[in-house]
């Protein structure tokens, strides 16, 4: 989970303009959404937001032309934000990378289908987890990578791992004597919202497989050295904000003697 901009290079206003004189259903429309376009700034995208009533034929509209990313509208930026090199999905961590996420979702506010700053580069999985629900009356809002900056320039995953039992358990966790209580409990709801558990999972199984590898020469006492460096070269890579740092720091928490519970099964394999 990281912030991430894009908005700054892009004319949403023209590209409105484009839109509501080019196409007849979206005749008249510019100033009601350019009302709501700066109402979302004003709010920072608060699902607490009213739509504006788009019809059905101006929603199906204004749907096609974020399907279409057309030229002609100025939306060609949007099938690029598919490929742009992050590392790691900014709203849940995930380096699955392929897809563009609604912060607000599109179906109940068609009029945020093209606006930049509610368009954001995102994994499968968890685009499809959120659908729809992110809306009003949500418990809390989610982490919004353009608006919320400071929280997530703060942020760090941090796997927490439970070897207390015969198979180790683990889930993700993050630094939070870094937040207000407030600030906690938003990311909790964030990552209980965003994050696809299953993926995790898999994902984490596959560092620790790596991480193993890299430790099975060495003795216990020089493992956490290696984790330590490994994980100062993702984070100097600009790499440090997904799930495979987070488990190199929920790694270098645990005591030496969790730290083998954890790795030696993957060694001995």
């Amino acid at each position: 989970m990281r912030s991430f901009s894009h908005s700054s290079v892009i004319d949403d206003l023209a590209t409105l303009d484009a839109l509501t004189t080019g196409i007849p259903f979206l005749y008249g429309c510019f100033p009601v959404i350019e009302n709501a376009y700066k109402a979302y700034v004003n709010c920072a995208g608060s699902p607490q937001l009213k739509a504006v009533g788009l019809s059905l034929g101006q929603t199906v509209c204004l749907h096609k032309a974020y399907d279409g990313g057309a030229k002609k509208y100025g939306l060609d930026w949007i099938p690029k934000l598919r490929d742009v090199l992050i590392w790691s999905c900014p709203m849940c961590g995930s380096s699955m990378v392929g897809t563009v996420e609604h912060y607000l979702p599109k179906m109940p506010f068609p009029e945020f289908s093209v606006f930049s700053w509610n368009l954001i580069p995102s994994c499968i999985s968890c685009n499809q987890r959120r659908g729809s629900k992110h809306v009003n009356g949500v418990g809390y809002q989610l982490l919004h990578p353009m608006f919320d900056n400071v929280i997530l320039g703060k942020l760090k995953l941090v796997t927490r791992f439970d070897t207390a039992g015969s198979v180790t358990q683990f889930e993700l966790g993050f630094n939070e004597s870094a937040f207000s209580v407030p600030e906690q409990r938003r990311i909790s709801a964030h990552i209980k919202m965003c994050v696809d558990a299953r993926a995790f999972k898999l994902a984490t199984q596959v560092q620790i497989s790596t991480v193993a590898v890299r430790v099975a020469a060495k003795k216990l006492v020089d493992w956490k050295p290696v984790i330590q460096t490994e994980l100062e070269i993702m984070e100097s890579a600009n790499q440090g904000y997904g799930w495979a740092a987070s488990c190199l720091r929920g790694l270098l928490e645990v005591s030496e003697i969790q730290l083998s519970s954890i790795l030696t099964p993957k060694i001995l394999k």
